[in-house]
């Protein structure tokens, strides 16, 4: 078992249990396509044919050239990966953090990959030593950790409609990962000619189309401004990561008397038939040690099986083949002989509950470490595992 579990949800297909375990820190990072037959394959011998004619003047073949048509390096293997999609350094404006010092501090905490989401900018390492437009990742100090280039798309109006609470403040936070476009200093996206939320993330979509990356809704539920049928529709045009539980904005999280959870808001989405995973961050800007500031580092993060590759990582996440989590590590999430697998790392502490939510109810409750549940003929089915401290791991929904 690796330091991070293992988890995946297939929807097209049975997966089974016992995948291999967290590769080694140097594996290599890029997937490599299929193997091509052998050079020297063996070829039929054609019988009675005569020899060829020799050319004393044609060239001999360098054996260089017969080393180059080897078979190619086999695919790079699916592992576990821990990683953070939602990260902030000193070029968002409210951090103090250098982006030197934020790497390192994921780096030393055995996360596999970070998406560096500046509001409204592209960031590099460093000023001297910039990345590549049309690259996903930006090249990391060090072997280990994989740093992907991002951003946050950050428009803040006020009295949209659908409105959000009295205060008017409404906001429209959209991460853009392993973007493939650079920009230089602050972009300038936003919609300021409407109210409309729907026509305001819209232009979110319209920045993705110039600068790549996968969307994701950051802390939809900030001054209550998300209801059931827009998280559907959002992901009908596209949106297909949403975070259901960011760590700085837990009251948002959470819901209260007159407001949904993000939960219940995920789960009206997902009765709608589209397609939308949920995801853990901790939106981190603050790497202070001994002391926390309003956004720490570390408090949410996700699980994703794939190669150690960016664009990899980008279609794990796109299909949902992730857990997200703000403590609790799984050693199963996945669909196996049509039952959605649950089961808690070995070696991990505590008591356990696991929850089994169908088409919006909970159906399920196992108080253990491990359970299963059919998925359903229609609709579909997710869990959540929830530890004595009250962490917890989200498991994608699956249908059939």
């Amino acid at each position: 078992m690796n330091r991070h579990g293992l988890a995946v949800v297939v929807m097209s297909a049975v997966v089974a249990c016992g995948a291999p375990d967290v590769s080694p820190r140097t594996a290599p990072r890029t997937a490599v396509d299929a193997a091509i037959a052998p050079a020297d394959a063996a070829v039929p011998e054609v019988p009675d044919a005569a020899p060829p004619a020799i050319d004393a003047a044609a060239p001999i073949a360098d054996a260089t050239e017969v080393a180059d048509a080897a078979p190619a390096t086999p695919p790079a293997p699916e592992v576990w990966l821990k990683g953070s999609t939602h990260v902030h350094a000193r070029p968002s404006g409210d951090s103090s953090t250098p982006i030197g010092d934020v790497v390192r501090w994921y780096e030393d905490r055995h996360y596999d990959f970070i998406v560096l989401t500046d509001h409204n900018q592209t960031s590099e390492l460093t000023k001297d030593a910039p990345s590549t437009a049309g690259q996903m990742a930006i090249t990391a100090p060090g072997p280990g950790l994989l740093v992907l280039a991002g951003i946050e798309l950050t428009h803040n109006p006020s009295n949209c409609i659908p409105a959000g609470d009295k205060s008017g403040k409404c906001r429209i936070h959209v991460n853009l990962l392993g973007v493939t476009g650079r920009i230089a200093g602050k972009l300038t996206w936003a919609n300021r000619k409407t109210s409309d939320r729907l026509q305001k993330y819209d232009a979110a979509l319209a920045q993705q189309k110039v600068l790549g990356g996968v969307a994701q809704l950051n802390h939809p539920n900030w001054f209550w401004g998300m209801n059931g049928e827009l998280l559907a529709e959002l992901a009908r045009r596209g949106f297909h990561l949403v975070e259901i539980a960011n760590s700085a904005f837990k009251k948002w999280n959470d819901g209260d008397k007159e407001h949904p959870d993000l939960e219940t808001l995920w789960d009206a989405a997902l009765a709608q038939g589209v397609t939308l995973w949920g995801l853990a961050s901790d939106d981190a800007h603050d790497y202070s040690e001994g002391r926390r500031g309003k956004y720490p580092a570390g408090g949410g993060w996700v699980v994703v099986k794939a190669a150690r590759d960016p664009a990899a990582i980008l279609a794990a996440l796109e299909a949902g083949h992730f857990y997200a989590s703000n403590g609790v590590v799984l050693a199963h999430a996945e669909v196996d002989g049509g039952q959605l697998v649950v089961e808690v790392a070995p070696g991990e502490r505590g008591s356990y509950t696991i929850d089994f939510i169908e088409n919006g109810k909970r159906v399920q409750r196992v108080k253990g470490r491990s359970a299963r549940r059919t998925v359903p003929a229609s609709g579909y089915v997710r869990a959540r595992v929830t530890r004595g401290d009250g962490t917890h791991a989200w498991v994608q929904p699956a249908r059939r």
